[in-house]
């Protein structure tokens, strides 16, 4: 096989970019079913697991989504006990949004799979691929909150009536 121009590879880099994102938006709404989650209650229980706790402001500021919205994400949250709420003990007036460790919570066998097919298949590459992999990945999380303001920003302009 011959070998690609960077244009060929930059446009199939962008398109399995693509396929990727849609294959784990759809698995990301597939936890969210088993878990009796709606996608975006359960993207910010993702997010609280792998930021332990923190304040509703600091969710929202996250997302990207208003704090009066988080609070209904945690009412949703807090109801089938994926989180609780507790107050800050050098601010009284604080709520820290504490996730339940998983090992409390009684999810099923289908989803610890997930974990464990994702670690073996994490396995199969050499530890140099996965230091390029994990440098993609972070870098690509870090543009992720300006990509996801200039598009809110964009819409909020196109739909505010001219002044």
């Amino acid at each position: 096989m011959a070998e690609k121009s960077r244009s060929q590879l930059l446009a199939l880099v962008h398109e399995a970019i693509r396929a990727y994102t849609a294959g784990a938006v759809l698995h990301s709404q597939a936890v969210a079913d088993r878990l009796g989650l709606n996608a975006t209650d359960s993207r910010c229980l993702d997010i609280l697991r792998r930021t332990g706790p923190i304040t509703a402001g600091q969710v929202a500021e996250l997302t990207g989504l208003t704090t009066g919205a988080i609070t209904g994400v945690v009412d949703r949250l807090e109801k089938p006990g994926y989180v609780r709420r507790v107050r800050d003990e050098e601010d009284r007036r604080r709520v820290i949004i504490v996730p339940v460790p998983e090992e409390e919570l009684p999810i099923d066998a289908c989803l610890r799979d997930i974990g464990r097919r994702l670690e073996e298949f994490l396995r199969t590459y050499t530890d140099e691929q996965l230091a390029v992999i994990l440098d993609f990945l972070s870098r690509s999380a870090e543009m992720a909150p300006s990509g996801i303001t200039a598009i809110r920003d964009k819409a909020a302009r196109l739909t505010s009536p001219a002044t």
